[in-house]
Formats: structure tokens, C-alpha cells, sequence
């Protein structure tokens, strides 16, 4: 249930946003945009060091129009190390959104298939990203954004799982 009331959220000030901002004239065209998200950390209990690096990566490719309105897709990859083992997972989503003309942005994106690792299959869920893009040179652009995401997946033994993070992510693309 909370899900589909922040998918109706998100969907809604997408479109709120877009009817309230200035339209972008003649900047359109395929937009593609790689998101980053890496930390590092390093816990102590007892005399005992535990490290853990993870890291998060976005690819969004879809089609900007001149009016902002952007749909596309959304790939998600993830890895994380934690003392000697390794967790890896993907996600892979369809997209909506508005990139105004003064480069803030919003966009929802409905995850359709994830996994984490070998016991998280199956997962499904959404995403939620608001952010800032400009334009460095041509076509080159970059950029920051925060980033919601919630997914829940099925175990093994099929029990639920669910994940939901906040994390800043750095952006650079291109519009061409």
C-alpha cells in the first residue's frame, strides 16, 4: 500500500512540476544519464575490524521532448563486500519525468525486476529521484540528484524482503 501512494505521489508532482514550469524550446532528443553512489565503511566490535564496500550505479536512456517530458528506462547495478563475502544485484525498470529548463528534474520509475544476491529474486518496487542537471559542454551534462528506491523482493523460502534506501548520487550524461 505504501508503495502505490509514493508512486501516485511521485507521479503526481511529476506532473505538477511540469505544468507549473517554462518549457525547454528546442532541447530534446535521446538523453542518456550514468548515476554513482560508492561508500566505504569500517566497523569495530570488540578488537575486531570489519570492512564493507559498496557500490551503486544507475544508466538511464530514454527520450527527453522539447516540452521536458521524459520516458525511459532505468538499469540499476550493485555490489557489496562485506568482510570476505560478496553480494551482488541488478534492477531493471521502466521510467517517467520532467527536466525543467532551469535543470532541476524529477523522475519515477517503476522497478519491474530486481535481484541481490542469490537468495533475493523476484523483486519489484519503485524509485524516486530528484535532481539538478547542466549542461558542461555540447551535449555533455552533470549533475547531482537524491535518490529514494524501495524494493521488495521474494527469498528463497518465499518470505518477503524489503529494501528501501536514500542515498545522493552523482550524474553525468549526455542529451543528443
Amino acid at each position: 500500500m505504501k508503495t502505490k501512494i509514493l508512486a501516485l505521489a511521485v507521479l503526481l508532482s511529476t506532473s505538477m512540476v511540469a505544468s507549473l514550469a517554462q518549457a525547454r524550446g528546442s532541447a530534446s532528443g535521446v538523453m542518456v544519464l550514468a548515476n554513482a553512489f560508492i561508500y566505504n565503511s569500517t566497523d569495530e566490535d570488540n578488537g575486531t575490524k570489519v570492512e564493507s564496500k559498496n557500490s551503486i550505479y544507475d544508466i538511464k536512456l530514454g527520450y527527453l521532448t522539447g516540452s521536458g517530458l521524459y520516458l525511459g528506462g532505468l538499469y540499476t547495478i550493485r555490489n557489496s563486500e562485506t568482510g570476505g563475502s560478496s553480494s551482488d544485484g541488478k534492477a531493471l525498470g521502466g521510467s517517467v519525468g520532467y527536466v525543467g529548463a532551469n535543470g532541476f528534474f524529477v523522475m519515477g520509475h517503476y522497478i519491474a525486476s530486481a535481484e541481490l544476491g542469490d537468495n533475493l529474486k523476484e523483486g519489484k518496487g519503485i524509485q524516486g529521484d530528484f535532481g539538478y542537471i547542466t549542461n558542461v559542454t555540447g551535449a555533455f551534462v552533470v549533475g547531482v540528484e537524491l535518490t529514494y528506491r524501495s524494493i521488495e523482493y521474494k527469498k528463497t523460502d518465499d518470505s518477503k524482503y524489503k529494501k528501501d534506501e536514500l542515498m545522493p548520487m552523482l550524474t553525468v550524461g549526455f542529451v543528443f
